[in-house]
């Protein structure tokens, strides 16, 4: 207000704006600090970030374009770049379906049958975990049906990987004419993801994994029963503070073992405190506390207090 020409003011007010997902702002602002200053590479780099939260690619490519030219060092920035030049390539010629909650892409008229089964068990997931939560994402969220190549291009997941949420939900598709329960489970287990990336992105793993699995109605077997008491009787779970980080570089053998541990100790939070309260360790996150403060908030118990009690009880 006091000096409209201060690009710095302008370049802080609008990645405040982009952070409180107040769009139409940080738009505003944004732009304003190009028109200050051209070279303003942070400037340009939320640009194309908000192009690519409305599914804009080729304006956030093209703004990526600009920011990488100015700021030729930033690595992490290139391999978005051409991550969302992949994902261009693959979706330009995909068609669109909308209903209130989701935006879904698919390629070729074939299957729009598909698109439809995915919409309405997408639909479904929304009103049971947000029953279950108490929490019912205020944004459209996008899903993208791919091919198995087209997937595997565009997301480098690993073979065992059955979808992923990124801020989009994607997944391979081949054939979807009706609801199988294996589809019911995947995209129950990605809507979980996008909901608890809706409220707070800042979760751990293995509380984000764990609960993916147990939205999408998977049981823990009696042969899997037996691994979790003998590992835990020989001391050699592993750590929950060890897995708070991506399971994406994970081989499928460490990946099995790693949602089963996830599974295990989730389902105990719930089944010990509820879900109310695993919500509330949600709801603690969201505010910047680290996972032991959130539990302490939410359970009232530290992660080592947890971890123990967790570990006795598969003993």
């Amino acid at each position: 207000r006091y000096n409209d020409a201060d690009a710095a003011g302008h370049l802080a007010l609008g990645i405040a704006f982009f952070h409180l997902r107040d769009d139409r702002y940080a738009e505003r602002e944004l732009t304003r600090v190009t028109e200050l200053d051209p070279k303003e590479a942070t400037a340009y780099q939320f640009l194309g970030e908000l192009a690519y939260r409305k599914d804009d690619l080729e304006s956030a490519a093209s703004y990526w374009e600009k920011a990488a030219l100015l700021d030729p060092s930033d690595a992490k920035l290139r391999g978005r770049l051409e991550r969302i030049r992949k994902e261009h390539h693959a979706e330009k010629d995909f068609n669109r379906d909308v209903t209130g909650h989701f935006s879904i892409k698919y390629e070729g008229r074939e299957k729009i049958e598909a698109g439809r089964v995915v919409l309405r068990v997408l639909e479904e997931a929304y009103g049971t975990v947000g029953r279950a939560l108490s929490y019912y994402p205020d944004r459209e969220i996008q899903v993208i049906l791919y091919s198995g190549r087209q997937f595997k291009e565009v997301t480098d997941a690993p073979g065992w990987s059955g979808g992923i949420f990124d801020g989009k939900i994607r997944m391979p598709v081949g054939g979807i004419e009706q609801e199988t329960p294996a589809l019911r489970r995947i995209l129950f287990h990605e809507y979980t993801h996008a909901v608890v990336h809706a409220i707070t992105p800042r979760c751990p793993t293995w509380l984000n994994e764990g609960l993916a699995q147990y939205f999408e109605g998977r049981e823990i077997d009696g042969r899997e029963r037996d691994v979790l008491r003998k590992t835990a009787q020989a001391g050699k779970l592993p750590a929950l503070a060890n897995m708070e980080g991506s399971f994406m570089g994970l081989s499928g053998d460490q990946a099995v073992n790693a949602y089963l541990v996830s599974l295990s100790s989730t389902r105990y939070m719930i089944d010990s405190f509820g879900m109310y309260r695993v919500k509330a360790v949600l709801d603690a996150l969201a505010t910047g506390a680290d996972t032991g403060k959130a539990l302490n908030s939410g359970i009232t118990l530290s992660y080592e207090e947890f971890e123990r009690g967790w570990k006795r009880s598969l003993e």
